[in-house]
This record gives structure tokens, C-alpha cells and sequence, in this order.
């Protein structure tokens, strides 16, 4: 007669399911308001003269594959999303992202 093993739970699950909030996975990468295209950007600084909080600037320590020095974001808390330095960019290596809501407590 075989003899019944007790296999825990969370191992039967399939993909995330065991841990759907992610509790046990490592945390996530912050959040990037800006996503840059470093490789086409040509360091002409229309951004960073177009961004109202300065917090863009050119990367005079990196030489992109054009030869170029990119535009980096030095501190993406300040960022408001506003778009101004996609907006100027005459190459379009600026993607704008909306900072993620916060959840809803639910209602009783």
C-alpha cells in the first residue's frame, strides 16, 4: 500500500500564485518617470533647459554609440511628469511616464 506524502501548499502553485502580493520575491526596482533612449539621444540639452525642476542633465562621464554625452534623470522623486523636456526633444528619446496611483482601501 503507498504511502500518502504531505506536500506543502505553496509548492503546487503555478506562477505567483502561492505569493500573489509578492511578499517573498525581492523588491521592485523604484519607479522611472522618464524612460531615456540613451543610444539616439545627440546631447543637444533641449531637455534640460526645457525641465522646470533641473532635473535633467547631460552625462559628461558616458559617450553614448553616437559619440554623444546622453541626458540622464539625477533625481526622478522630483519629477511631475509634466512632459516639457519630451516635448522640446527634436530626436523623441523621451518617454513620460505618470507616477502609479496609490491602491484604494476598500470600502466597508
Amino acid at each position: 500500500m503507498a504511502t500518502a506524502v504531505e506536500i506543502p501548499a505553496d509548492t503546487l502553485a503555478l506562477g505567483g500564485a502561492a505569493d500573489p502580493a509578492g511578499a517573498g520575491r525581492a523588491a521592485a526596482a523604484p519607479f522611472q518617470p522618464v524612460l531615456i533612449d540613451s543610444d539616439r539621444c545627440k546631447g543637444c540639452g533641449l531637455c534640460v533647459a526645457a525641465c522646470p525642476k533641473g532635473i535633467l542633465a547631460l552625462d559628461e562621464t558616458r559617450v553614448n554609440v553616437q559619440g554623444y554625452h546622453p541626458v540622464h534623470l539625477t533625481n526622478p522623486e522630483l519629477c511631475t511628469s509634466d512632459a516639457h523636456c519630451a516635448r522640446v526633444c527634436p530626436d523623441c528619446v523621451l518617454v513620460i511616464l505618470a507616477r502609479p496611483r496609490p491602491a484604494r482601501e476598500a470600502s466597508s
